[in-house]
């Protein structure tokens, strides 16, 4: 019986994402071959699509642009042009091929379906979702007739496959997605993370880790007020921040920057407690890091962390931008080593049971196997 192949659509090959999900994908189905479709290889390839949708960004975004209300980078992305063109070019990748037992789209700016294909989406958010956020950001979206675009990739897919139940709600609530069409399953850390056994960490010492690069939509000024409270009570307390490169002067923060991925473990592993009170986030991959690294996470009570911190079983919740109920959820954790260790315990138990690449494969393989039965 010949091999069958799984065609792979990404965006980018770069990010770490598109390595793990590869990885991951290449492990679920053992059976079948994985040929990988990197678009953007394609589409700056092509100078003519590449001056033509430079025009479709100016007449699309270019107002919005200017007055600094979108990134060029993102609209670049998200022309009507530039869908159509990606749409066409993945019919023809697929067309007359026998060869194909499913089409796999990782995240959902383009839509990749191949007509007569079952057509898998794993996406880690919506556009729309975007709305569902902090009312102290405000949102400007993508044109009419883009969003218009992005609901006919979810008409298309067979099975969407999502990282956070949120994002499932917003598929089913905003673009009328049948819900028996999604499921959730999660994702996995995008670093390597050593193998521990909570039993074994310290948690005596009261060492707050912050990582992230984006200071402000991850919360950082609200964290540094909250923590200048409770530094006068807890004066051998520190608060780390990697990733964003801040001038903070406080005896008890350090701030350390951008850091490689074996550094950014070392710093996982010396903290006893992650915060992180992001207004704004699509997912939020530290938070993952920070659960395989037993640590217990206050956060922000937005996007798909709900899924991820339970309130007073592995950390705490709070509204964005609350400071002082910031500043509460991290004095239960300074006060008691006993909490932090608890806490921590489930955090990485958590982390076993869901958040990690096999957990998320075995999802996905089992939830497509469903698929195909019911076709049978």
């Amino acid at each position: 019986m010949p091999v069958k192949k799984i065609l792979h659509f990404r965006v980018w090959g770069d990010p770490p994402i598109a390595a793990s999900v590869e990885t991951m994908l290449r492990a679920s189905y053992p059976e079948d071959e994985l040929e990988i479709i990197t678009l953007w290889t394609l589409i700056k390839a092509d100078k003519g699509t590449l001056l033509r949708n430079l025009w479709a960004v100016i007449k699309e975004y270019g107002l919005d642009i200017l007055l600094g209300r979108l990134q060029f980078k993102a609209a670049f992305f998200r022309t009507v042009f530039l869908f159509a063109h990606v749409r066409d070019l993945a019919a023809q990748i697929g067309a007359q091929r026998n060869d194909i037992r499913f089409t796999f789209q990782l995240q959902s700016i383009f839509d990749t379906h191949v007509a007569g294909i079952p057509h898998f989406i794993y996406t880690d958010h919506t556009h729309l979702a975007n709305l569902n956020y902090s009312p102290a950001i405000k949102v400007h979206l993508y044109s009419a007739e883009w969003i218009a675009c992005e609901k006919s990739i979810y008409d298309h897919a067979d099975r969407i496959f999502t990282r956070s139940s949120n994002i499932s709600r917003s598929l089913i609530e905003q673009y009328g997605v049948p819900e028996a069409k999604v499921r959730c399953i999660y994702a996995g850390a995008n670093t390597p993370i050593p193998s521990l056994d909570p039993r074994d960490k310290d948690y005596s010492a009261r060492s707050i880790l912050f990582v992230g690069l984006d200071w402000q939509r991850k919360g950082g000024p609200q964290l540094v007020e909250a923590f200048e409270r409770l530094y006068a009570h807890y004066p051998d307390a520190v608060l780390t921040v990697v990733g964003s490169e801040v001038p903070l002067n406080h005896p008890g923060i350090h701030v350390v920057g951008r850091v490689s991925v074996e550094e950014l473990n070392r710093y996982y592993q010396a903290a006893t407690v992650f915060c992180m009170p992001t207004r704004n986030e699509p997912f939020g991959i530290v938070f993952v890091e920070a659960m395989a690294h037993a640590l217990p996470i206050v956060a922000a009570r937005i996007g798909a962390l709900p899924d991820m911190v339970a309130d007073d079983r592995n950390g705490y919740l709070v509204e964005a931008g609350d400071e002082n109920a910031l500043a509460e959820a991290l004095e239960k954790l300074l006060d008691s080593e006993k909490r932090r260790a608890q806490f921590g315990r489930q955090s990485w138990q958590l982390s076993q049971k869901r958040y990690n690449w096999n957990a998320v494969g075995h999802a996905l393989r089992g939830y497509t196997d469903e698929y195909f039965k019911e076709g049978a």
